[in-house]
This record gives structure tokens, sequence and C-alpha cells, in this order.
């Protein structure tokens, strides 16, 4: 909000508190709250109800008494909205409704509602507060207004089809009428527990995931009971008043109906605070369970907000339900308990004080040993490529290149197949098996040429060298690997394993004659094989897309440790110019420990 449109709500603000007889108002969240002003001396009841005041419900005004117990917890609120304490706060506030509904009063729990993210409760009470009161100033009233407009992004709406019609509607633990219902049945975004009841049907209950601004659709097809009892529930004292079964409003005192066999959750609920708190009726195959529950004036109110949405709920050892449970209970201490299935249990203890509501958010840690959360064992198959770097090939022609010597660093391709199994640990293993090509060009290296004489041993010609390698070779072997994370997975992995192939170097020099006379030695070819035992240290990160693949970069570094060493044969003749036929000195042309990293890209499958 621009800094202007902020200052200008705040001298809004105070004015209309200033002017208020009853209760004051908070600033908008963009300002602090204010806080009320001295209440105004009595006076005489007005002939009308004043216009800060809801239209009064159909019974007797409330009394003074009434209104007063309504300031106390409207101011009781308000200080507990200046310290951001929302929960206790929207409590206050709705007793204060309760008793004496007043603009102020109404449009703080708007604001509370949409701290405590309850977004949809919050729409309801900010367009109760723009039709029930006609002198709201208009700098509130455009706030408002602009608060509902954002509040409808953030809410959507739960499209049931294919119920029975009258089966009962409740949406995280919300009664919401009957079925067809007559108005859309507007939710908070996020996740919700629907649940579904009509009597000699088994319940339907489902979680939905609802996007502001979208509708979500649940088809709810109702399965005739096949095996029931019958729940027979009455109320000592002979009153009639509301039955509550599984959280679904069933019919009033006395009772009986068809339910499934199973434990069932029940309570009695009437005007005002009279009520029972909740009570487990044992339902079994074609008996008739008896329940007679004493109604009382329940002083407490309590709202359990589980994470995970569907988490199953107790309330002094009664389970109530899944998800959002909200209810009366007596005055003093209560145990809550909260389970859900790869979820360690949460236990906690709650007192709750005469007239007051308490909110608890009971988040529930994931259990580490829990099956669900064990990622199944599963087979996989692995390609991966990239450029390989060289620093040296080593022997007698890379590894002795100094002074006037150039040596490039090695480059080539790598290309590598993995197949094997991963355990749901992470843990992994298999085969490995590829191909790689690398070359390094030597010039000017310092070597010799031996001349061979059939009248005597002339002594070795002194040159240079150029030589071309190349290395082709399969790679074969095993791999252990550890693999962790999802949306972004990480791979550690360590390959061990054979590289058979060959070298080829071509070769030409530059060598002077016993007589001072230059020339150059035409290039010879050699195919020395070899064998090397590798070990590769690899490390990947990569993304997930579709089901089962994965795409990944990373790079490894392959070691290799000379199980065979290449060697220029000494077979191999060239001519020496006028000192007759001339042979290389049968040297190493790689070294004993070589090695080359590589970048590589791969793609992964799953089964």
């Amino acid at each position: 909000m621009l800094p202007s449109l902020a200052n200008r709500a705040v001298a809004v603000l105070l004015l209309s508190t200033l002017a208020a007889p009853a209760l004051a108002q908070p600033a908008p969240p963009s300002a602090p709250p204010v806080e009320p002003p001295a209440a105004p001396a009595a006076s005489a009841a007005p002939s009308a109800p004043p216009a800060d005041t809801a239209p009064p419900a159909e019974g007797a005004p409330p009394s003074e008494e009434t209104k007063k117990e309504a300031r106390a917890h409207f101011n009781k609120g308000l200080a507990l909205l200046q310290e951001e304490a929302w929960a206790a706060a929207l409590a206050e506030f709705l007793v204060s409704r309760e008793l004496f509904p007043t603009r102020v009063a109404t449009n703080n729990a708007a604001l509370a509602l949409r701290k405590l993210q309850r977004f949809d409760e919050s729409l309801d009470m900010y367009e109760t507060y723009l039709r029930d009161f006609s002198n709201i100033p208009p700098g509130e009233r455009t706030l408002a207004q602009r608060a509902v407009a954002e509040l409808r992004d953030l809410v959507g709406t739960v499209e049931i089809t294919g119920a029975e019609p009258g089966a009962s509607i409740v949406v995280s633990s919300q009664d919401r009428g009957e079925y067809p219902p007559v108005k859309p049945l507007r939710v908070s975004a996020g996740t919700h527990l629907v649940r579904i009841f009509k009597e000699g049907f088994e319940p339907f209950e489902t979680r939905v995931d609802v996007a502001g601004g979208q509708t979500a659709k649940v088809t709810a097809k109702l399965r005739v009971l096949k095996d029931s009892g019958r729940l027979k529930v009455a109320e000592r004292g002979g009153r009639a008043i509301d039955v509550v079964v599984d959280n679904v409003v069933v019919g009033k005192t006395p009772w009986e109906g068809l339910l499934a066999v199973g434990n069932h959750t029940v309570a009695l609920r009437g005007e005002g605070k009279v009520g029972t708190q909740p009570a487990t009726a044992p339902v079994k195959s074609q008996q008739l369970t008896a329940l007679t529950l004493v109604a009382e004036d329940l002083e407490a109110a309590l709202r359990v907000e589980p994470t995970p949405a569907g988490a199953s709920v107790a309330i002094d050892g009664v389970t109530v339900g899944r998800g959002i449970w909200l209810g009366r209970l007596r005055t003093g201490a209560h145990q809550v308990e909260v389970t859900a299935d790869g979820f360690l249990p949460l236990a906690k203890k709650v007192t709750i004080e005469r007239g007051a509501r308490e909110i608890v958010k009971a988040e529930l840690a994931r259990d580490p040993n829990a099956l669900m959360w064990r990622k199944p064992s599963k087979i996989f198959f692995e390609f991966s490529a990239g450029f390989t770097l060289v620093p040296t090939f080593g022997g007698d022609v890379a590894g002795l290149c100094t002074d006037k010597c150039s040596r490039p660093v090695g480059i080539g391709a790598l290309a590598l197949a993995h197949g094997g199994y991963e355990l749901g640990s992470g843990f992994g293993f298999g085969l490995t098996a590829g191909y790689i090509i690398a070359s390094q060009n030597v010039t000017g290296r310092k070597t010799r040429l031996t001349p061979n004489s059939k009248n005597n041993d002339p002594p070795p010609q002194q040159g240079t060298a150029d030589d071309r390698l190349r290395l082709s070779a399969f790679v074969g072997g095993a791999h252990a690997s550890y693999h962790l994370g999802e949306t972004v997975p990480v791979l550690l992995r360590v390959g061990a394993g054979v590289l058979l192939g060959q070298v080829r170097d071509e070769r030409s020099g530059r060598f002077t004659t016993r007589a001072g006379k230059p020339y150059k030695a035409y290039p010879v070819v050699d195919f020395p094989s070899t064998t090397y035992f590798y070990i590769d240290p690899e490390v990947r990160v990569g993304v997930r897309f579709a089901r089962h693949f994965e795409l990944s970069a990373g790079v490894q570094a392959l070691m290799l440790l000379a199980l065979s060493q290449p060697r220029w044969s000494d077979t191999i003749e060239i001519a020496a110019s006028t000192d007759g036929i001339g042979k290389y000195d049968p040297n190493p042309v790689m070294g004993g420990f070589v090695l080359a990293v590589t970048p590589t890209v791969g793609l992964r499958y799953d089964f």
C-alpha cells in the first residue's frame, strides 16, 4: 500500500473511532491497531438500535450487563490484537459479537481470521461487516471492499456431485447444509476433508486440494450399508436438542438411526452453550446400542487444526474425527491427541478458562522410520556422456616433455551406461560399461634413434620427435552409489573395473647423422595394447521430470592404474638416412597412472 494511502487510512480510522459511541476499531493491516476511547456516559436507550450495531435478532434486546461483558471481551481482544496474538484475539472478538454484535468487533474478527489464514471465514465476516452496518466511514468501507476483492483470490469452492439428496455435508468439521447445497461451498485455498453422510448409507469421506479462485469437484457416490446396527441417543432430562454423530447433525433427541458397524463419535448440541462433550458409541452388527447423555452448559470452546489435514483428533481419549475439529467443552484441562500415518503422534494438555476459546495448531513431525516415507526399491538404467580432459598421458612421451617441448591438454569423449538396483534407502549397486576416446599431441620432445649397422654399433642419434597419441578403450566394471533427494536429486557414485584397449602413436622425428647431416624421420605408427584398472568417483545433480525420468549433470574422475603398460614396439624399423636403419627405444607411451576428468550430462530411467 502506498504511504499516502496508509496515512489516509489511519486518519479516517482515528476520526471514526473518536466518533463511535461503543467499541473501537483497529487500523487496517497496514497500520497499528488504535486504542478504544473511554466509554461514554450512560444515557437513555435509543428508540432504534445504534448504527454501529447489527440489526437485533428476534427476542429481547441485550441488556446493559450483556453490553458491558461484550465490551470487556472486545477490549481484551484489542490488547491481544496489538500483541499479534491472532488466535486469542479472534476468540475474544467472536464472544463479543455473540453477546452484542458491533461494527468494530466484526471488522476486528475479520482481520484476525485473515491473519490466521482462515480466508473463507474472513471473507464471510467482511461481507457481514459491509452488509449489516450502515455507518461505515468511506475510507474504512474502501479498505474492507479491497480486502473482499483480495480474499476472493484466496478462496475457492468445492462442487459436490452424485450424492444422495438430503445427505449432510461437512467440510473441515463445519456443517455446510444438505445436498444439493443452495449456494457454492466456499473454502480457504488448501487441503480440506469433505464428509457426506446419510442414514442407511456408508459415509463418504475424501481429502481435496482447493486452489484460490478455482473450483474443486468431488463426486460422492454413497453406497448402501451392507452391515449395520442401530444407535439410539437420548438426553437424560428429556430435552429435544441436536444429535451430532461423527460431526454431522442427524436429528434431535430422542433419536434412533442406522449406522455402519464400528465406533462413532456422538455429542449433543443445543442453544447457546448447552451441549455435551464427545462420547464414543460402539455400534455392533444387527444390534441396538443405546446412549444417554446429560446436556449441560459448556463454558469453553476449542478448535484443533491438525497438519497434515487428514490427521485423526482425539479429545480426552475420545476420537472426534479427522481434520479440523471445533466444539464446546467443559471448563478446565483437556487432553488433545493428534495422530496420522507416517507421523509422530502429538499429545498436548490444554486448559480452557470459563468463557474462553482456544485454538490448538497441531503440526505433526514426520516419523523417519515410517514405511510410507521409504522410497521403494527399483531397477534403474542410466546413460551419460561428456568430453574428457586428460592433463597428461604420462610415460616417456608426454611424461618427459620438458624444455621446448609442447604438450597441450589431451581431450576426448567418454560414454557410459549404468544399470543396477537401488534400495529404498538410496543405496544402489550395479554394472557399468562404456567407451573412451582421448588424444594428446606432443611435439619437440627429446629422444634418440639407434641405427643398426652390420659393421659396428654406431652411437644413437640424438634428436626430437613428434607424437600423436590416441587412446581407444572399452570400459567395464561395477559401481556403488547413494541417491538422495526427490525434486533435485543428488547422486554420489564410485565405480571400479578394467579398461581394455590400445594406444595409437603416430611418430615422426628430426635427427642428425654421424656425418653431421640433419634429416627428417618419416612418420611411423604403432598400436600397443593396454590394460588399466580404473577407479571412477562421481557426483551428479539432477532434476526429476515425468514419473520415471531424471536429467542430470555431473563430473567424474577416471583414475587409471596400469596393469599392462603400453610400450613402443622395438620391431619397427625406419630409415636413418646415411646411417642405415634405426629403431626407437621401446619406452612406455602412457604412464603407470593417468587421470581423466569428465564433465557429463546423463539421462536416468527407473522402473
